[in-house]
């Protein structure tokens, strides 16, 4: 038996392929949501509307402070792998869930397998960088999308059992899109947006939300982009929104053109991230969809795990200060990006590089737990 193990948005859409790879292999799977992100938007919408089998565990975790958030979940997950005995426990990125998954597993020795292995933003100020080097520490089978996470990994001495797989979500962004088919103008029009005539924008990484300042350095710059004509849309994070309420943001003068909205649907998302003129996200997951369908992006951050996207010149490190996101984005928005187009995500076909290779390590090739 292989148990998942997943709690946010991004690892929700990962194990969606993984998992309908390793079921057309035979493989016995089991499914733990820990409840990282509970909100409908963020959790459920993505299982109905990917098609992952309902998680037969969810533990309900729900937010709190990362020490607490990460404990809680160590305790509960640990009680579920030793009833459930499993061959290979696999987590996914780079959350909290990630770090609590790969705990619980390595210490009842039970074999971990890390997808997406081998990013680094090298600011371990932020939790997600912790997470991710600890979890490729304590990995027995690490999955590397780029040729770049595998350098990482050499790096820190991290040789063995290493694949160069690509990246899942290369794989479920284009079957998502080859899915939506027609459907493009209709989705735009549910939001009120025309082809390349409108700015995407995401945040949700506490070094943005959790600090007033640097949270209204973004929403400024959102104002003043909006304010010269062009829109922004902004579907928005619960975390974000709880900050925006908050730091009373809500209350402030909102140019008509600053579209906020509620968080969209994975199929939504792919529509507006191809459709887009720029993006602005702080998102990693974001800022890698969006180069799949070749629209630029200004990252709010000082750092990128995505650091060829940077080097590439198609991606641009603004930091959290008004004036240099509003320069980028509106330079973008206006010339957009004539730098060359590399595939650095592999050939569509991550997930089952993986489900063959994990089919390797159980049994004589059979999962029999």
């Amino acid at each position: 038996m292989l148990v998942h193990i997943v709690g946010a948005r991004p690892q929700f859409i990962k194990a969606s392929i993984v998992t309908r790879n390793l079921n057309d292999l035979g493989i016995e799977q089991v499914l733990i949501h820990t409840g990282q992100h509970y909100d409908y938007n963020m959790s459920n919408v993505f299982f109905e509307e990917l098609k992952i089998s309902e998680s037969q565990y969810l533990l309900r975790i729900g937010s709190g402070s990362h020490g607490k958030q990460t404990g809680k979940m160590l305790i509960e997950i640990e009680k579920l792998l030793l009833k459930l005995k499993p061959s290979i426990v696999i987590v996914y990125g780079d959350t909290n869930t990630t770090l609590a998954g790969a705990l619980a597993s390595v210490k009842l020795q039970v074999k971990t397998a890390h997808v997406e292995s081998g990013l680094r933003s090298f600011n371990k100020n932020m939790p997600e960088e912790v997470n991710r080097v600890v979890t490729d520490h304590v990995s027995d089978i690490l999955f590397a999308p780029t040729k770049t996470s595998v350098k990482n990994l050499e790096n820190e001495s991290i040789t063995q059992e290493v694949y160069l797989v690509g990246d899942v979500m290369f794989d479920i962004a284009q079957y998502i899109n080859a899915k939506i088919g027609n459907r493009q103008t209709e989705i735009l029009q549910k939001y009120g947006l025309k082809i390349n005539n409108f700015i995407l924008a995401t945040i949700h990484r506490a070094e943005n939300t959790d600090s007033k300042e640097k949270l209204e350095n973004i929403l400024n710059a959102f104002i003043q982009i909006a304010s010269s004509g062009v829109t922004v849309f902004f579907p928005m994070h619960p975390r974000t929104k709880k900050y925006f309420r908050l730091f009373g943001f809500f209350d402030r003068n909102i140019p008509g053109k600053l579209i906020f909205n509620d968080p969209v649907s994975y199929t939504d998302m792919i529509v507006l991230e191809q459709n887009a003129a720029v993006v602005i996200t702080d998102s990693g997951g974001v800022q890698k969809e969006s180069y799949f369908f070749r629209t630029p992006a200004v990252i709010p951050r000082l750092q990128t795990e995505w650091v060829e996207l940077v080097d590439t010149g198609w991606n641009v490190l603004a930091g959290n200060k008004t004036n240099k996101i509003v320069e980028s984005s509106l330079k973008l928005f206006h010339s957009g990006c004539r730098r060359q187009w590399h595939n650095f995500y592999g050939d569509g076909n991550a997930a089952r590089k993986i489900g063959k290779i994990l089919k390797n390590y159980t049994k004589d090739g059979n999962d029999d737990g």
